[in-house]
């Protein structure tokens, strides 16, 4: 930008509006829509967020659990690091399935069928399910009574 050094050129005048006037067709300003949530849709939304939380947790324990039925179903050495944390981890959440079914020894490389891992992955799967019917309940609306 150049400086004039001389205000009173007719070329140079400092505009007298500090919006001049639209010259053209009227366009009314865009109409801003609400982005608050009712008390209802805000209560939908934590709900929901509680299941899709409580589902990543699900499926992140069920896929625990089938490395682990997969690890002594092909008889991988309790002693190994990994083996190890895993069995320790999930076996906190499997500790109230064991005993209830005898595993089955598949040969003597050490490799069995833990039933405990499979009635807990069915387990845990109920237990979701029921709680995710619960949560939904809460929010849905109630059906026509059947006459």
């Amino acid at each position: 930008m150049q400086f004039n050094s001389n205000p009173n050129d007719p070329n140079y005048s400092q505009p007298t509006e500090t919006n001049p006037p639209y010259q053209g067709q009227y366009v009314p300003p865009p109409v801003q829509q609400s982005t608050a949530m009712s008390e209802g849709e805000s209560c939908r939304y934590t709900i929901g967020k509680i299941i899709d939380f409580i589902r990543w947790i699900i499926v992140a324990l069920e896929l625990l659990f089938l490395l682990r039925f997969v690890l002594e179903l092909i008889g991988a050495d309790p002693n190994n690091a990994f083996a190890h944390f895993l069995y320790a981890f999930t076996g906190f959440f499997l500790n109230a399935c064991h005993g209830i079914v005898l595993n089955t020894k598949l040969g003597t490389n050490g490799a069995f069928i833990d039933s405990a891992t499979l009635i807990g992955m069915a387990e845990y799967g109920i237990l979701y399910w029921i709680l995710r019917l619960f949560l939904r309940t809460t929010v849905s609306r109630p059906e026509e009574p059947i006459e």
